[in-house]
């Protein structure tokens, strides 16, 4: 769609991890923060985890792309090792080197001689692992050995995990608890509160040039966040849909009844619709700095663009 209709210059809700998106709260600020110190420490393994969708692997790359370029790296986005010559074949994939019709002990060497010549530069390699709970306990150990690797410098990898809660379950078991020891730091991401939730839709349509005052109705962001649970996915998913209805209907600004509707296609349910209770309005500086909008404006819920209300407007009206 063509998102200068709304002021804006690319899509503000994407689905792929992009560290331009990231927004700093407070959970996903000390995550960073965690990551960077342990880097500086040369810690052996990072361990970040979290529900899937509140943005464990967005905080992982802005970590990447805010390192030197001269840092070596590794990026995993999807592992899934049972044995060890598994997670060694995928360094290697990441890498550009051979990687079939290998032994697994000449796989280790390749990785291991790779490792200690990219030592030269002063730095380990950093091994980001993605989805790092499918990884079996072998496939932890063998990490662990790469871990114990050291040049004149001091170690040569640098692992950073990313995972579901679940690891850190299984890492509670002896079978684990060689690996466990190397952990350095385990740090949760949280889910966003509803106050962050709405920070930060507003924050994706500031980061892709727009006006959030000016095309983003304050009802519509309390029924997003109300609906999401505090999962950035989540809110891309449901925002990006609501955009692209309006879009459809010709309106300039996102009301609730767009929401009402990305949320209604999405299989979403609204808390005011399960039980739960109405949503509470949250308040933001802009609102008392907003002018008042044109009369004119059109939004999704106007006759003009919609015409005879829809199940969405009877759901707001009921």
């Amino acid at each position: 769609m063509d998102w200068s209709h709304f002021g804006m210059d690319r899509s503000p809700f994407r689905p792929a991890v992009d560290a331009a998106a990231y927004f700093p709260a407070p959970s996903h600020a000390a995550a960073l923060a965690a990551v960077a110190a342990a880097f500086a420490r040369r810690d052996p393994v990072v361990l970040i985890d979290g529900p899937s969708g509140v943005g464990k692997s967005l905080v992982a790359r802005k970590w990447l792309d805010d390192l030197l370029p001269d840092v070596p790296r590794v990026m995993i986005p999807n592992a899934r090792a049972d044995k060890p010559a598994d997670l060694l074949q995928a360094i290697l994939f990441d890498l550009g080197k051979p990687y079939q019709g290998l032994s697994e002990q000449e796989l280790r060497l390749a990785v291991t001689g790779h490792l200690l010549d990219a030592a030269g530069s002063g730095f380990p390699t950093v091994i980001v692992i993605d989805e790092a709970q499918h990884l079996s306990q072998t496939a932890l150990e063998e990490l662990r050995l790469l871990g114990n690797l050291e040049s004149r410098t001091g170690a040569v990898a640098f692992a950073v995990l990313v995972a579901h809660p679940m690891l850190r379950d299984q890492l509670r078991r002896p079978a684990y608890a060689p690996f466990a020891d190397r952990v350095a730091v385990r740090q949760a991401i949280d889910a966003l509160t509803a106050e962050e939730s709405a920070a930060y839709l507003r924050h994706q349509v500031r980061a892709a040039g727009g006006d959030p005052a000016k095309v983003f109705d304050d009802e519509a962001v309390m029924l997003l966040v109300s609906a999401c649970g505090g999962l950035p996915r989540v809110l891309n998913r449901a925002a990006a849909l609501a955009f692209e209805l309006g879009a459809e209907a010709g309106a300039d600004l996102i009301d609730v009844e767009a929401a009402f509707e990305a949320l209604d296609r999405l299989g979403i349910t609204p808390p005011d619709e399960d039980g739960t209770g109405d949503a509470v309005l949250l308040p933001h500086p802009a609102r008392v700095a907003e002018p008042e909008r044109p009369a004119k404006r059109k939004t999704v819920g106007d006759a003009t663009a919609r015409g005879p209300k829809d199940k969405a407007t009877r759901k707001r009206s009921a």
